[in-house]
Parts: structure tokens; sequence; C-alpha cells
């Protein structure tokens, strides 16, 4: 069976190697970049690993560099192919080519979270469950016939990482154990009602701006679903961006029915970490991190019990002001340009 590999990722990577390992007969490596604000990249992984065992290997972001449904026909003639850690959508030209289709990963217990971060979102909505999903690829998003699942339970403590994990190492048994399912010809497809499940939206970095006005229990979500590696929550601290990557809920804390939401209550040296008001209780929180800055404690950063955490208005008339200034500088700066030619 003649296996075409597109993706990229950690669990990308591990797909593929395990796929080698079991000598798979895999005639050739989509290896698809990253985004650019990731810092824990596989390209370059995915590529020696190709090299090494001599597997044809094409790099991309859109697949619109060369003309991959000709090289991919005419070329590799796969019989089956697999995506994962795909953050685009496969074309149909595409996906049709394989004999016995193209199947895709996705980080939910399909039909539910079809689309974009299901992973992050199902922790913002304090899902204790998530899973993954083997599905073949069609015209509908995440919408395929379902061939394997594997439940991934969440624990009130877990972080996106750590469930990221999980979802790598169910990734590869998924892979796996589907292989060898084609292998023995014993595959079994269950088709998916598109009327039924749930979808997400796409996020970008600025969706982690934390409202302390919202329940504890949602700012300690959204800190423990985008903490690090993906792009943190954060609120302003002096007119400065400060992401929270670690944070914790208390199980028993004091009643203020004096309540500004973002009010530091209580700030501990010795250990590290401030108490801050939310719309409903208070979340204790550990480790913060400027822009361009080192993480820390928190106590290294906010000192005072005065401190309101969030965009404030001074702080807005700061960056307008700061705007300003740069808009003049700019103009002055077109302006000498000008005359100099």
């Amino acid at each position: 069976m003649r296996i075409l590999f597109i993706g990229g990722t950690k669990r990308g990577y591990s797909a593929i190697r395990t796929l080698i390992e079991q000598e798979a007969k895999v005639v050739g490596v989509i290896s698809l970049r990253q985004d650019e604000h990731e810092e824990e990249r596989y390209e370059l992984p995915i590529k020696e690993l190709a090299q090494r065992f001599e597997i044809p290997c094409y790099e991309t972001k859109w697949m619109n560099e060369q003309n991959y449904v000709e090289l991919i026909s005419n070329k590799l003639q796969p019989d089956i192919a697999f995506v994962v850690g795909c953050r685009i959508l496969i074309p149909k030209e595409i996906y049709q080519i394989p004999l016995q289709g193209t199947l895709a990963i996705h980080d939910s217990l399909l039909p539910q979270y079809r689309g974009f971060a299901p992973l992050n979102w199902a922790i913002l909505n304090g899902e204790n469950y998530t899973g993954v999903t083997l599905f073949y690829l069609n015209e509908l998003m995440d919408g395929g016939d379902i061939v394997a699942q594997k439940r991934i339970n969440i624990n009130s403590n877990d972080t996106a990482p750590m469930v990221y994990e999980q979802i790598c190492q169910a990734t590869v048994d998924i892979i796996l154990e589907t292989y060898l399912s084609f292998y023995h010809q014993q595959v079994t497809r269950i088709k998916q009602n598109y009327a039924q499940g749930s979808f997400t939206c796409s996020r970008t970095p600025q969706d982690g701006l934390i409202n302390w006005s919202q329940s504890t229990i949602t700012v300690y979500n959204q800190i423990r679903a985008l903490t690090y590696p993906y792009p943190g929550a954060f609120t302003f601290y002096k007119g400065k961006k400060l992401n929270i990557w670690r944070a914790k809920l208390l199980d028993n804390h004091q009643d203020y029915v004096g309540r500004i939401p973002g009010r530091v209550v209580c700030v501990s040296k010795s250990n590290g970490y401030v108490d801050v008001l939310t719309g409903d209780g208070i979340i204790r929180i550990f480790e913060v991190q400027f822009e361009a800055e080192e993480k820390t404690s928190a106590a290294n950063i906010i000192k005072s019990v005065r401190t309101t955490l969030g965009l404030q208005v001074v702080d807005l008339l700061e960056r307008i002001k700061s705007l300003e200034q740069q808009v003049v500088f700019l103009t002055e700066e077109i302006k000498n340009q000008k005359y100099a030619k």
C-alpha cells in the first residue's frame, strides 16, 4: 500500500515516523509550514526524516507553489493519504487522487467541535473530555465518514499543552491501527449526519484578552486553554500587555461585596502570587510575562493592592498619545525622503 503523508507539527512528525518504523511504504511527504508565531517547529525534522529514508519531500504553505495534482497523480501515485497537523483546506482535486481515499485527523470527537482550534475551545468551554477522530476528507468541513476515534479526558488542572501531549499519542495510535486495518482490509466507515454536531470559529492571538468581569472559572479556563506555547491569555498593566501563563482556582476565599473586577486584593512576595477579583470570585495568578521580557512570578511585577488589571482609560489616552507621536514622526520622515529625492 503506497502512502502519501501531508501535514506537519509535532504529531505529524510522530505519525510519519511511526509509519516508517512499521516499514510502511511512504512514497511521498508534503510538509506544511507552520504559522510564523510558533516557536516549536517540525519542518526540518520532517525533512531530515524523509531524506534519511530517501522519501521525496516537498515543503509548502498553501499547496499552490507547484502543480501538486500532477505531482501526486503521475509521480507519487499513492493508494491512500494521511493528513496530520494540517491547518489548511486540502483541495478536492488532491484528496480524491488516492484510490482508497484521504484520511485526516481532527482534535475532537466528531461530529462535535468541527472547525478551528477544537482543543482550545474544549478547554475554554470547560469540557471534561475531548478526543481524536480519523475521518475521510470530502467537500464538507470535517464532515466525512469516520474511521476511528479515541476519547481523552480533560481534568480541571489540565492545560492545553498537557492535553495536546495526549492528543499526539492518540493520533499516533489511531494512524498505526488504521494502517494495519487497511493492510488487513478490515476498515469500517461510519457516516456522519452533518445536521448534527457543533462548530468552532477561528481564533487569533487578540482573542486572548481577559475580561475580568466574567466568572472566575471562565477566566481560569481561558488562561489554561491558551498557555504557552499557545499565544496566551493577557491583560494590561501600566499600559503594557501582560501575558498570564499560570493561575489557580481557590477552594476557599473571602467574599467581596465591594468588588472591582481586575483589582488586586493580595500580593504574596514570598510565594510569588497575586490574587485578583473576577466577576464572581478571586483567581490566583502565579506566572506572567511582559512582551519581549522573561517570564517571572506575578508578585515580581504586580506589587500593590491598589492595582487594577485591564486596559484603563488612562492607558488608552497614553496609547493614543504615543500613536499620535508616531504619526508625526513618520510624516516628517516621509517629507524628508521626498525632499531628499
